[in-house]
């Protein structure tokens, strides 16, 4: 079915007051919306085809209506007129990312947060991803004389330790070696080119030093592979709860889609290029019946490296939060690409 620019005027008017509302919508609301250019017979006809269409539907106790997922597509990708971030918004967005740099993570954490307070919804994000970073720095420092921390820096700036325990004392000169025999063998590496082989074959070739060292071999081979894997960072779940759209099962259902990690990343790993939304039923996961993701990518060095978005009710104001949203990704991309001396993107 195709809308001529009546329908698609009454049906934009149905979802804005929709989204601001939440309450069904009649034809005698709608004279007022149109600024009563169209009689309220006109329109009860057009709102009674946009239904058999698919486009609104009534519920059970309102003559009102109120539209469907198909309506939401129709308006998010052509009828949607959105809002502008004002300068006052960039700026306060700007100054609250600004105290995270310097620390990857927090500021993923800090932007997520900034997402969910600002909209109601849940954020989720993921740190930069380590597929193809390399090994920036190896340390390795004395504890005591069993025990030392190896400390692991990727060229993104992701920092992550480990103690290994020594099964007798351990000097510091040997220490001391096997941190440059790592940095040696290992600095500048891509941690996917870095497994199981290049590891024993240098605990190999250790000699009489392998047995002794082989414990920070394999914290070594534990910080890459625990390095190489992005995280999911998920905040404001608690916010689905007090929206009105979700009735108790539904929120239950929802929250603990969201809480299977492994699921979450593998529904962003899945999205590639720009923002995309996706409406209900569209994601294949009963759990979001109802519910809406809109996803973005934020870049480091001009590369797509993670993913943050939003999952809230598909009564949601997309007009106002994709634009916020895309602004704090590109925030976020710009900040990462400052931390490592890459090529930020342009600002807006």
């Amino acid at each position: 079915m195709e809308l001529g620019e009546r329908k698609q005027k009454i049906l934009t008017a149905i979802i804005d007051s929709y989204i601001q509302t939440g309450e069904p919508v009649g034809s005698k609301a709608l004279v007022e919306m149109l600024g009563n250019a169209v009689s309220s017979a006109t329109i009860r006809n057009e709102m009674a085809e946009l239904a058999s269409g698919g486009y609104l539907e009534q519920p059970h106790t309102s003559a009102g209506r109120i539209p469907t997922a198909k309506a939401f597509r129709l308006y998010i990708d052509h009828l949607m007129r959105r809002q502008a971030l004002s300068d006052e918004d960039q700026k306060d967005i700007d100054d609250m990312l600004a105290g995270s740099a310097g620390d990857p993570e927090r500021l993923i954490g800090e932007a997520s947060q900034a997402l969910a307070e600002s909209t109601g919804c849940a954020a989720v994000s993921t740190t930069p991803s380590e597929q193809g970073a390399v090994i920036r720095r190896i340390e390795i420092m004395r504890v005591s004389s069993r025990s030392a921390a190896l400390l692991l820096m990727t060229g993104s700036g992701v920092l992550r330790s480990r103690v290994c325990r020594f099964d007798g004392d351990v000097e510091t000169d040997t220490l001391q070696m096997l941190c440059n025999v790592l940095t040696e063998n290992f600095l500048g590496a891509q941690l996917t080119d870095i497994g199981v082989p290049q590891v024993q074959n240098l605990l190999i070739s250790l000699g009489d030093y392998g047995l002794t060292c082989a414990a920070a071999l394999t914290a070594f081979y534990e910080l890459v592979q625990e390095s190489a894997e992005a995280e999911v960072l998920l905040t404001g779940q608690l916010n689905l709860l007090q929206h009105p759209d979700y009735e108790l099962e539904r929120a239950r259902s929802l929250l603990g889609f969201l809480a299977q990690r492994e699921q979450l990343m593998g529904m962003l790993a899945a999205h590639r290029g720009g923002l995309r939304v996706v409406l209900g039923s569209e994601s294949l996961r009963p759990e979001l019946n109802g519910s809406s993701i809109i996803v973005t990518r934020y870049s480091l060095d001009g590369r797509a490296d993670g993913s943050i978005g939003l999952i809230g009710p598909l009564r949601m104001d997309y007009a106002a939060t994709i634009p916020r949203l895309e602004y704090i990704a590109k925030a976020v991309g710009r900040l990462l690409s400052d931390m490592f001396g890459g090529e930020p993107p342009k600002k807006d």
